[in-house]
């Protein structure tokens, strides 16, 4: 835990957090549409197999015993989930949870979804489970931890006083207590402002 945040510790650090950053509301999340599907291709390991081009699960099913092979390489060809399938590290084992899933998820999800298993080092289930844990903003981390300490100390310092409040101190203070993790996705920038509490 950080020097400047240990006035709120444990569970009412948590609680503030949970309420300073709340989730997205349906209303703000962007979901996938279906008129743009993922595309993948099914590479055989067999050289003297025909690979073949999927958009679903059932596609998959019939490429593969149309096939005729057993082991492939999954890649993925177009589409918006790219980083986020490569972070799931999906393969044969996992792709109809990928579909049934991750696909289904509304952006907000699948951003948590990348941070848990790119960052934080989950495997795809156990990132599932928790990713309405995650507290992301799409802000720098920064930007966040101002806004954290705005609101938790700012109230204590006198006006002629807060002109020398070093942010940047406090925000890289956050980031080495792990209080906050800034990571990129799909070309922006966002941070977790609960990384300890995952």
């Amino acid at each position: 835990m950080s020097n400047y945040t240990q006035q709120l510790t444990g569970q009412d650090l948590s609680n503030y957090i949970a309420e300073r950053f709340p989730k997205p509301t349906e209303e703000v999340t962007t979901i996938m549409e279906t008129s743009n599907p993922n595309q993948f291709h099914a590479q055989p390991y067999d050289i003297n197999k025909t690979g073949f081009y999927f958009s679903t699960f059932a596609e998959y099913e019939t490429g593969v015993e149309a096939s005729g092979a057993e082991e492939f390489e999954l890649q993925f060809i177009d589409g918006e989930d790219c980083e986020l399938f490569n972070a799931c590290g999906i393969n044969q084992s996992n792709l109809e949870q990928w579909f049934n899933e991750v696909e289904t998820l509304d952006e907000w999800q699948k951003i948590a979804v990348f941070y848990l298993t790119s960052v934080c080092g989950y495997y795809l289930e156990n990132a599932l489970n928790k990713k309405d844990d995650a507290s992301i903003q799409q802000d720098d981390l920064e930007s966040c931890a101002i806004e954290l300490f705005d609101e938790c100390y700012a109230h204590e310092i006198p006006d002629n006083l807060r002109f020398y409040i070093d942010y940047k101190a406090f925000a890289k203070d956050c980031e080495m207590g792990g209080d906050m993790t800034e990571f990129e996705y799909s070309g922006l920038t966002y941070t977790c402002t609960n990384a300890n509490g995952l």
